[in-house]
């Protein structure tokens, strides 16, 4: 620890034994952003327990048992374990997993950090957006965090085209190229007629209309299939070069029943998409 936060943690102890934990809760802050060790997060954390700032005083206190030293004693450990207790039991713990590694996660728009995240993650109860993004794949799920609970969110990234808008965009243009080729045959007959019928007669004045007109349309039925084709191969050139999930599972929908477990029980949150 250096002298600036050794000080700074000197003002915090002197605060708390004066009973103003706000003011501790303060400096201790400042001290932990100088210098993280386990004496500032086990001071921090408890503090921060007694002013009601429950899901970072699990988080300071987390880091300050994982850090606990062999000659801490078993008393300080203890109050450090009951202290954390406490503040889980405002808060909500999740464990998101996501299928694809180095996928930026933020919850309710704030950055938490990339996949694989840590094993747990402390958010305060209600309800809560789960945003993950890497490069053009995002995924969104919301879920309802109450107190004391644990639960554990799997968010997949979709990669690779998609067969619904493959065979979409290929029955498109499969229809325009079909129906371009029998407008094509309809005015070549409405020509052959034509050809047949009396010069300068209505007749023949009709069927070259029609011809134009068949012409026309078959033209267009063409283009048509053919830019078709061409989306259809271009979002297939492009899905592909996504790169691929590792142990990635299809998305489940209908009704989804996720266990919650409390300080109080456990339960059922039931939800689900479709």
């Amino acid at each position: 620890m250096n002298a600036r936060a050794e000080k700074l943690y000197a003002e915090g102890n002197a605060m708390y034994d004066q009973g103003k934990y706000a003011d501790a809760e303060a400096k201790y802050q400042a001290a932990w952003d100088l210098s993280q060790s386990f004496d500032v997060a086990g001071n921090l954390g408890n503090t921060e327990v007694l002013i009601g700032q429950h899901r970072d005083a699990a988080e300071h206190l987390t880091y300050a048992l994982k850090t606990f030293p062999l000659g801490g004693g078993a008393a300080k450990r203890k109050f450090l374990q009951d202290r954390l207790t406490e503040a889980r039991q405002q808060i909500g713990t999740l464990q998101i997993v996501v299928n694809l590694n180095g996928a930026e996660v933020r919850i309710d728009g704030k950055r938490v950090g990339e996949s694989p995240l840590p094993e747990e993650m402390f958010v305060s109860p209600g309800e809560k957006l789960i945003e993950v993004r890497r490069g053009a794949l995002t995924a969104t799920k919301s879920i309802l965090v109450a107190k004391g609970s644990t639960q554990k969110v799997a968010v997949t990234l979709e990669s690779g085209p998609k067969k619904e808008i493959l065979i979409a965009g290929g029955a498109v243009a499969g229809a325009g190229l079909v129906s371009g080729i029998v407008f094509a045959i309809l005015s070549s007959g409405k020509g052959s007629d034509a050809e047949a019928a009396p010069m300068g007669s209505p007749d023949r004045a009709d069927l070259r209309d029609s011809q134009t007109t068949l012409g026309n349309v078959s033209f267009w039925s063409f283009v048509g299939g053919g830019l078709a084709l061409a989306g259809t191969t271009a979002y297939w050139l492009i899905a592909a070069s996504e790169p691929t999930p590792t142990a990635s599972k299809p998305p489940v929908r209908g009704l989804r029943a996720t266990p919650i477990v409390t300080g109080q029980g456990g339960g059922l949150m039931l939800g689900g998409s479709f």
